[in-house]
């Protein structure tokens, strides 16, 4: 792992050459070493630049032992794999938390200014989305990318943010708790930055390409028609990756990036959320989240609670539409028979042997 992380150091090479060595290659790191001696040994600035990588990756791992963050090299099976499939992946992530592997990464990035429509969508969206195996990943901005963490959480399911500096602070500051949250339910944040990297401006379109690169496809719920989301958007395409955007009204500027989009048959619309799982995953068949019409209440609700997820009444009473005496009934009755448990003030999941 050394290697690799000197290796994400080195910047002569671009990272399509060094996913080459690394991964298609299927080279060890013993011959990674072997190859960078005797490419290095041609030049003395080459040779140079490679010791500087290497000061620079143990300078990395002390901070990452002082702060107690992980470093997940490429070579790893919890490194995204879709990452791994594009053409310029780095060679290591920095982060706290996990990448859920068994999770289909949906982006769904959007306007630090966002109206009361895209934040209500996010709502519908992760109530919809989250009683399937499904990881949001956004980048923890203002705005929509917050309101999609946020609402990801309040129903339960993983969320994923890629940060554009590293990770001695997190910006915004006032997302500081947001993050830790995502952590402690499942999910992480993840940079490619160095520790003490402030996030330049330059630096939020290299991380947007950490977004669409890891995710299955990529929404863009509202953004302005030059934007970073668009952006995102943009490197999603390019990488063969589902683009989806939800359209507004034509005079509305938040609405102006993804009505362009669609414009320009870069993203397809969306304009519901009940039949999107199936779009977004083909194999989340409907009859793996059963009608409610034909089904009881108590069916329902056990069917949310999916292997790991830990649920509020509120989760619940948005997810089933049922009134909160209803909720309450169920829960109550479920935990009598040994079901469910209640692991907080208002937290519920099944209970385990």
């Amino acid at each position: 792992m050394n290697t690799l992380l000197s290796l994400h150091f080195f910047k002569n090479w671009p990272n399509r050459v060094k996913k080459e060595l690394v991964l298609e290659q299927h080279t060890t790191e013993k011959n990674i070493q072997s190859f960078v001696k005797r490419q290095i040994s041609q030049s003395s600035a080459l040779k140079k630049d490679w010791d500087l990588a290497q000061e620079k990756a143990q300078i990395e791992l002390k901070h990452a032992v002082h702060e107690g963050y992980s470093i997940l090299p490429i070579s790893s099976p919890k490194y995204p794999d879709g990452l791994k499939a594009v053409a310029d992946p780095p060679m290591v992530l920095f982060g706290r938390g996990t990448w859920p592997t068994s999770k289909s990464p949906l982006a769904i990035v959007g306007t630090r200014k966002p109206t009361g429509y895209g934040r209500d969508f996010c709502r519908r969206l992760a109530v919809e989305l989250s009683a399937y195996p499904i990881n949001f990943v956004s980048g923890l901005a203002l705005g929509i990318d917050g309101a999609m963490h946020r609402e990801a959480l309040d129903m339960g399911a993983t969320t994923t943010a890629f940060l554009a500096g590293g990770l001695h602070a997190i910006g915004p500051k006032r997302h500081t708790a947001l993050a830790q949250e995502i952590v402690d339910e499942g999910g992480g944040y993840w940079t490619e930055q160095p520790f003490s990297q402030v996030p330049f401006k330059q630096l939020f379109p290299v991380r947007n390409r950490l977004i669409a690169g890891a995710s299955m496809a990529t929404f863009v719920v509202e953004a302005a028609r030059k934007s970073g989301a668009l952006i995102t958007a943009q490197q999603a395409f390019d990488y063969g990756r589902d683009v989806y955007a939800l359209p507004g009204a034509l005079f509305q500027p938040m609405s102006a990036g993804p009505n362009a989009l669609i414009e320009q048959c870069c993203a397809q619309s969306v304009t519901g959320v009940a039949n999107f799982s199936t779009r977004f995953n083909p194999s989340w068949s409907k009859n793996d989240v059963v009608d409610g019409s034909l089904e009881d209440i108590t069916e329902r609700m056990l069917r949310q609670f999916t292997s790991g997820r830990k649920l509020s009444s509120l989760q619940l009473r948005m997810a089933l539409n049922c009134s909160n005496d209803l909720i309450f009934s169920e829960l109550n009755w479920l935990i009598k028979h040994g079901v469910l448990e209640k692991i907080g003030p208002d937290k519920y999941a099944r209970k385990t042997v």
